[in-house]
């Protein structure tokens, strides 16, 4: 399954590849509907912008985590783009006779290309490549084999709806699917096993309602918000836990985007007692690049300098 999901990805992304260009696109923008950057889940738009710090802490079933991711996005032609990130990460494990870790995780390199878009229905369907090498960051907190992980991301606004369901337009979903694979050699089969993830997002646009629904006098700054719901699931289909060593989070939260940065919260709330008990909390403080340095951050080396993309 795995294997044709792949190569599936690998086709699509060479395809698009053979389109060309296009047009040139505005990140996080179909039409009318702007989508923020997800605190957990990856939105489908390349883009030049910056995760100052994706902020996470939660107590598992082995101990409390806290984590400090940082993201740099950019575009290298309006529909493609490059993003490199990694996290620190501070382990209070349960068993008091463990020590403490505290280190960078693995880094994480991705490309990621906008195959379609429809403005008249606010709709994206994009293509990336995630690749994590093995064995960079703090023992203890890295994993020493490699993982590529190709998906495919789909978002779609509801702004299409007619007229008399005018109050779910703002309303827009973001989903993904990958598979990741892992690419080394370990004796703990637990380690080498391929996991399907899913990710889902169900968002409700405040500044859609106002500009294009109706402008019900909601004040600054609470007419920059979206209240937001984000799903994480993760499933095994290899190795000693295939397809019943299922973990997933629930995420409700709020997302604040203002012209130049974003900022959110989130609660972190386990699926299923393998995830654990204990809720947790993540936040976002996301920069939009190439509006606050038009002429510096969105110059591309295939299609010169696009300009800012939000007006």
């Amino acid at each position: 399954m795995h294997r044709l999901f792949f190569r599936t990805t690998v086709i699509l992304f060479i395809i698009s590849l053979a389109i060309g260009p296009g047009a040139v696109w505005a990140h996080g923008v179909v039409g009318k509907r702007f989508f923020p950057a997800g605190i957990v889940v990856d939105d489908p738009f390349p883009a030049d912008e910056l995760t100052l710090a994706s902020l996470s802490s939660i107590k598992g079933p082995e101990g409390k985590e806290t984590a400090w991711g940082f993201e740099y996005q950019k575009r290298l032609s309006p529909n493609l783009g490059l993003a490199i990130g990694d996290e620190y990460v501070s382990f209070d494990p349960e068993d008091p006779a463990d020590p403490n870790l505290k280190g960078f995780n693995n880094p994480e390199f991705s490309l990621i290309y906008s195959m379609f878009r429809s403005p008249d229905h606010e709709y994206i369907a994009s293509t990336a490549l995630h690749v994590s090498p093995g064995g960079i960051g703090k023992e203890g907190i890295r994993e020493d084999v490699s993982h590529i992980e190709p998906a495919l991301m789909l978002g779609k606004g509801l702004g299409d709806l007619p007229d008399s369901l005018g109050f779910l337009r703002p309303f827009a979903i973001v989903g993904q699917a990958s598979v990741e694979l892992p690419w080394g050699h370990l004796d703990d089969p637990a380690e080498l096993a391929s996991v399907l993830n899913y990710g889902l997002v169900v968002e409700y646009s405040i500044p859609y309602l106002q500009s294009f629904v109706k402008d019900i006098g909601i004040p600054w700054p609470f007419n920059k918000m979206y209240p937001i719901v984000e799903l994480t699931y993760s499933e095994p289909i290899s190795g000693p836990d295939a397809h019943h060593g299922a973990t997933g989070y629930v995420y409700p939260g709020i997302v604040w985007a203002g012209k130049y940065v974003e900022l959110g919260l989130e609660a972190q709330i386990p699926l299923n007692d393998r995830t654990g008990k204990n809720t947790g909390v993540v936040g976002l403080v996301h920069l939009f690049l190439d509006d606050i340095a038009p002429s510096v951050f969105s110059w591309t080396p295939f299609s010169g300098t696009l300009g800012s993309t939000r007006q």
